[in-house]
């Protein structure tokens, strides 16, 4: 299974618009909340995660987290699983959307 499969297998279509509307911070992603499930996602997903993220924002962004969490390699790791999700759920919603 792929990093995307298992965004749309944990969430439904409610919850992706919650997390498009809220952000993964406000606890909507009920799987990805603590450091545990993010880190163990994205060790799992690393490389999909990575490329997604800087084929989207280009590789600054991996830089501005790193440097947002002042090299916390924790932290850092679950930012850019946050951002994973939000950026996949904001993409399942217009797909969802655009075919409705």
């Amino acid at each position: 299974m792929s990093a995307l499969e298992s965004i749309k297998e944990s969430y439904n279509i409610d919850t992706l618009r919650d997390i498009v509307e809220h952000g993964c911070a406000s606890g909507v992603a009920h799987d990805h909340i603590y450091y545990i499930e993010t880190i163990e996602f994205f060790d799992t997903y690393e490389d999909e995660i990575s490329d997604y993220i800087v084929d989207n924002f280009g590789s600054e962004m991996l830089v501005e987290l790193f440097s947002n969490n002042e090299g916390n390699l924790r932290g850092y790791k679950n930012d850019l699983v946050w951002t994973f999700i939000e950026m996949v759920a904001s993409t399942i919603i217009e797909e969802y959307e655009d075919n409705q």
